[in-house]
């Protein structure tokens, strides 16, 4: 407790000590009007035909960063006209100095690395989800997916056109969004419209609906209207065919009997319109070579570390079936669909027969999602059929809050009662002794049924999220909950923020994200940020955050931290922030946080108190050459530990970069427990010949697993949305700490060279 308070009253010394004045300015409603064109609309960026002279302009763009109380430094301008297949956008924007500063020509680019220009479209009215669509200077394009109000999602992928030519003073683009592309309802004759630029050589970010700098320019909330003069067009007839077809050649030399050898395969996605805002997907035999590896991490933590879904068919309204609970207690997680977990604890692929997934809005305020695949059964692990659902309900109420639904069912199949134990996985079926007894359970089933209100208040002060979910199997009957509550309140200076998880040690989510059961825990959040008139710092903020766990029935405390933080974000683009904290830990399980370089363990029972000083910082994201670091010293459990990762780049734009991203722990525990070094150090090439041939490849080295992995990958993009790839993949066991050379001490290798293609039906 003496701890606490004094962490809270160097806080408040920190508060006042640091006070300064700010500005501060409201956004005004802006609305635009719609005109239908007959022109033919040419994409050649020169705007030259009669609708773009007569059409309504948006204009009087206003700065969010750096200071958002003043017009935009160079004005941007947007037109808009539609047909019976289409709407465009014809887009201005005047720049007074020579260069652009972008990544590379990739699609689906970083937004704030990049200069760019992007359409944020709410077509629903509800101010929680639509599409954006960005295009930069170079022609290049990005679009995504819009959830919780200002939330992108980048992995979407669909079809639409642009072109852009460059003058002396400006860059003009023109971009057609066909109506197929996009969910909205026929009936509704206002959308929600927002316009960003990133002018990144001036470090400017302004929109056409001006935002206070502590929220993000694309959030909905503060976006205009666009009018229909009639109702939209229906988008007609909207089936995409999407099939594949690869061959391959693998080689696994640690387990030859799962060699395969030359291969071949083929299958298909499709998309059916249902009506213009709900969409079914459909797959057969899916195949996801063509995605980038898992970036490794070292894990020190005593739990599961969650990586990113980047399969296609999982992403579209992914927001509407991965956001039940909180980011450590989700109902569902696409990515346990297809992998399962070994006798050995290591993960395995399984292959996935083929699936099904509704998604969008039934009308204005109701969205669905309902999705069922089936996976393969795996004899060498003993698995059985496995069958996947979730269905999903979400219920616009209020202006901007919701409240939503979700059942999420795993059920194995082919299993027969009595029949022996040791034919199934460890995570089918298990042997219960009752008594003097041995008897066999299965596990035939799971299921979670779950509640949530979100909370968006119409002035963005107040946003809050409350969840139940109860599991369901035949092995768990008593501790079977998961519920929590968070909230927050934002104002231009100040936000608070209180977040509270009970989770029983019954629960058991086989299709969510649950790394850990059977705990409570909180954490308040206060911080104060500063908006101080120089030209060096836009802002900087001041933060504190107490948070505790305990046991299910609260006997006792298992972790504890208290962290206070600064944080700076520069002019020049820069950032940096500091951080000191006090972190507290009881073991409730034997744990090696050296493994596999020592054998021993902190015993259950024990704990650990010690201190952390942390110091973060991001050069100039214009330059070619960058970098950023993170870096920490203090008490690490029983010992110490120094910790340093970050990432070094070069750009040689805009056809690439090479960067190297490290991360070096320096661990010493107390005499008797051993210590250890583990690095990662992932070097990375990116070529983009041109915007649509794309050529990545990277290595990856662990010292903790004494793994190398290579990956290389090349796509061309002979089409929309229709690819050509060539994948290579290997992992080999080096000879020594730094020796990269393939082909020596191999473990697997693979190659595969795919075809996609999207066809319109």
């Amino acid at each position: 407790m003496n701890v606490a308070l004094k962490f809270l009253g160097f806080t408040f010394f920190y508060i006042v000590f640091f006070q300064l004045s700010f500005a501060q300015n409201k956004a005004q409603q802006t609305h635009y009007s719609l005109q239908k064109t007959q022109e033919n609309i040419i994409l050649d960026g020169e705007l030259n035909e009669t609708i773009w002279k007569n059409s309504e302009i948006a204009t009087d763009f206003y700065m969010n960063i750096p200071n958002d109380d003043r017009p935009a430094s160079m004005e941007s301008e947007v037109r808009m006209t539609y047909d019976s297949e289409n709407i465009y956008f014809g887009i201005i924007c005047y720049d007074g100095q020579d260069g652009y500063v972008v990544q590379s020509l990739r699609r689906d680019w970083d937004g704030p690395l990049n200069e760019n220009f992007t359409i944020f479209i709410d077509p629903y009215n509800d101010f929680t989800n639509g599409f954006s669509f960005g295009i930069t200077p170079f022609g290049v394009q990005r679009e995504a997916t819009i959830d919780e109000g200002s939330n992108t999602n980048a992995d979407w992928d669909n079809k639409w056109f642009s072109n852009v030519k460059t003058y002396e003073d400006r860059w003009i683009a023109e971009i057609a969004i066909p109506f197929k592309s996009i969910r909205y309802s026929h009936e509704n004759k206002v959308w929600n419209i927002q316009f960003t630029r990133n002018h990144l050589k001036r470090n400017e970010q302004s929109s056409w609906i001006a935002v206070p700098q502590q929220y993000n320019a694309n959030a909905l909330t503060f976006s205009g209207q666009v009018k229909w003069p009639e109702n939209p067009p229906p988008a007609g007839t909207n089936i995409s065919f999407i099939p594949y077809a690869l061959g391959d050649y693998s080689r696994n030399f640690t387990e030859p009997e799962l060699d395969e050898g030359l291969g071949a395969n083929a299958g298909f996605d499709a998309k059916i319109g249902l009506s213009p805002s709900l969409n079914l997907d459909l797959t057969f035999n899916p195949d996801f070579s063509q995605v980038e590896v898992d970036r490794q991490v070292i894990n020190l933590s005593r739990f599961e570390v969650q990586f990113p879904e980047r399969r296609q068919f999982f992403l579209e309204n992914a927001d509407l079936f991965s956001k039940f609970g909180f980011p450590q207690s989700r109902a569902f997680f696409s990515r346990r669909i297809g992998i399962t977990t070994d006798t050995l604890g290591r993960s395995e692929q399984v292959p996935i027969l083929g699936g099904a997934r509704i998604s969008g809005k039934l009308n204005e305020k109701l969205r669905i999602g309902v999705l069922n695949m089936i996976t393969d059964k795996r004899d060498d692990l003993q698995l059985p059929y496995q069958n996947y659902s979730v269905i999903a309900l979400q219920q616009n109420v209020l202006k901007r809050s919701n409240v939503a639904f979700v059942f999420a069912n795993k059920e194995n199949l082919g299993i027969e009662k009595g029949k022996d134990i040791s034919e199934y996985n460890p995570q089918v079926a298990r042997r219960e002794i009752q008594g003097n007894d041995t008897t066999t359970t299965y596990k035939l089933y799971n299921r979670v049924l779950g509640a949530e209100f979100n909370l968006f208040t119409e002035d963005t002060r107040w946003a809050g999220d409350f969840y139940y979910q109860h599991s369901f199997d035949n092995w768990n009957q008593e501790g079977t909950y998961n519920h929590g509550a968070f909230i927050r309140y934002q104002r231009r200076n100040y936000s608070v923020r209180w977040v509270h998880t009970a989770i029983g040690d019954g629960f058991n989510a086989e299709m969510g994200f649950v790394p850990r059961v059977g705990y409570n825990q909180g954490s308040f959040s206060p911080s104060y940020t500063f908006y101080p008139e120089n030209d060096k710092i836009i802002n900087h903020s001041v933060s504190f955050d107490v948070s505790y766990t305990t046991n299910s029935d609260f006997s006792r405390i298992t972790d504890q931290s208290f962290s206070l933080s600064h944080n700076f974000n520069f002019t020049n683009t820069s950032s940096a922030s500091i951080n000191i904290s006090r972190n507290y830990e009881y073991m409730f399980f034997d744990f090696s946080p050296i493994a596999p370089f020592s054998d021993s363990l902190l015993l259950q029972g024990t704990e650990y108190e010690w201190n952390v000083v942390q110091a973060n910082y991001t050069s100039d994201r214009r330059s070619i050459f960058n970098y950023d670091f993170s870096t920490s010293y203090g008490g690490f459990y029983n010992g110490s530990r120094f910790n340093l990762n970050g990432n070094i780049g070069y750009r040689f734009q805009p056809y690439g970069s090479f960067s190297v991203r490290y991360d070096y722990n320096s661990i010493k525990l107390a005499e008797g427990f051993g210590g250890a070094n583990f690095y990662l150090i992932g070097p990375r090439l990116d070529l983009t010949m041109t915007d649509a041939i794309f050529f990545t490849g990277f290595a990856q080295y662990n010292n903790r697993f004494d793994n190398v992995n290579y990956n290389m990958r090349f796509q061309w993009r002979f089409a929309p949305a229709s690819d050509i790839f060539l994948v290579y993949t290997e992992n080999f066991a080096p000879n020594g700490p730094i020796d990269f050379i393939p082909g020596e001490n191999t473990k697997n290798r693979a190659l595969v060279l795919k075809l996609t293609y999207w066809l319109n039906l």
